[in-house]
């Protein structure tokens, strides 16, 4: 098997037999690729890949034979054209006693990205068959078999008698065949016909659903009915349309990504997560201790002061994370410039004022009763 250019294959179609549903470059899909594919034929007896079918006259008294693809080779065909069948493809329904029908339904993507399809059906009468078959071998019994294998078989059970035609095979070996004598004709046509219908019988069903696959295939892939040997020793070339977007074209790229978004949407809906956000309060000044000697200084109750100013002071802090830097300074804003010198606390006001007058500093009061305590005594 080789890979070709889809290109090349159609300029040189005499060299190769097409399985293409076109016989022309198309426009190509972006987001799809070609690629063919030559398959052989392999025309010995043994591989099975094709049966003989007849023969047809090529003048002069020369016969050439015809030759049909098997079940197995038009399967391979299919395969590496990508050829789909649909859900029941193949199922048989008995009409009658003597009749099975079965149907069909494939498809084929081509190259600008469309899909064509085929539906066709295979009907086995076993009645119309039988009288098909009582036809073809009273023919046979009165002119005389010309396959050398049947005759030579037939020559071993039928008295009868060779006789030359004339003519020559494509091999070049003279065509003779068998007739079988009269009194023994009755008896070949009744044997052979009770040996094909008996296959046939049994066979039926398979027979019908093989037939509407094989239909299939042929038609999607223009597949002739017979070919020579001479056009059988050409490859096979089958072209297939295969999913391959040009990532490093930005416009494809954009399109595959929004329709991989779009399928996530429809599988979880297109609702946009949610953020949460918790906020977490501001804790409060731990308590202060405040001296016994401060509350006669301080013209509010000591304990509702306190209170008051650790939620002020909350508040304030507050109000510094929720509000802009830009916005003009306030009244409790300037609280924020009262604090102990010692270790940065911010204080009341009356208490920052009380220490500067008595102490020289503005402390708090945990750090007044430190210096009262060096100093020996309060004042």
């Amino acid at each position: 098997m080789q890979n070709l250019s889809i290109q090349n294959v159609l300029n040189s179609r005499d060299s190769y037999n097409l399985a293409i549903p076109f016989v022309e470059t198309q426009q190509i899909n972006p987001f799809y690729k070609m690629s063919v594919s030559l398959l052989y034929v392999d025309s010995s007896g043994p591989a099975g890949q094709i049966y003989k079918v007849g023969s047809c006259s090529q003048g002069n008294g020369r016969w050439e034979d015809l030759y049909s693809l098997t079940k197995p080779f038009l399967q391979r065909l299919a395969t590496e054209a990508g050829v789909q069948f649909g859900p029941g493809s193949g199922d048989v329904v008995k009409m009658d006693e003597n009749t099975w029908k079965a149907s069909a339904f494939g498809a084929i993507r081509l190259p600008d990205g469309s899909v064509r399809t085929s539906n066709n059906f295979k009907v086995i009468d076993l009645v119309t068959e039988e009288k098909k078959y009582r036809l073809s071998y009273e023919e046979k019994a009165e002119r005389g078999i010309s396959d050398y294998k049947a005759a030579k078989e037939v020559a071993k059970k039928y008295a009868g008698e060779w006789a030359d035609t004339g003519q020559t095979n494509d091999q070049g070996y003279p065509v003779k065949i068998y007739i079988i004598a009269e009194h023994d004709r009755g008896k070949y046509i009744e044997n052979s016909l009770l040996d094909a219908m008996t296959q046939l019988r049994a066979n039926a069903p398979q027979k019908a659903a093989t037939g509407a696959i094989l239909r299939v295939i042929r038609d999607l892939l223009g597949i002739k009915g017979t070919y020579t040997i001479g056009e059988l020793k050409k490859p096979f070339a089958v072209a297939r349309t295969s999913f391959s977007p040009d990532y490093n074209d930005p416009v494809v790229k954009q399109m595959m990504l929004q329709q991989a978004m779009q399928s996530v949407g429809n599988l979880f809906g297109n609702t946009q997560p949610v953020m949460q956000t918790i906020s977490i309060p501001q804790a409060a000044d731990d308590e202060i201790d405040m001296p016994a000697d401060i509350y006669e200084d301080v013209s509010v109750h000591p304990v509702l002061e306190q209170n008051q100013n650790r939620q002020a002071d909350g508040r304030k802090k507050q109000q510094r994370t929720e509000e802009p830097a830009s916005r003009e300074m306030t009244e409790k804003d300037r609280s924020q410039d009262f604090c102990c010198d010692k270790c940065g606390r911010v204080i009341p006001k009356k208490v920052w004022d009380y220490s500067y007058e008595n102490m020289g500093q503005p402390l708090c009061f945990t750090c007044q009763k430190a210096v009262k305590n060096r100093q020996g005594g309060r004042r």
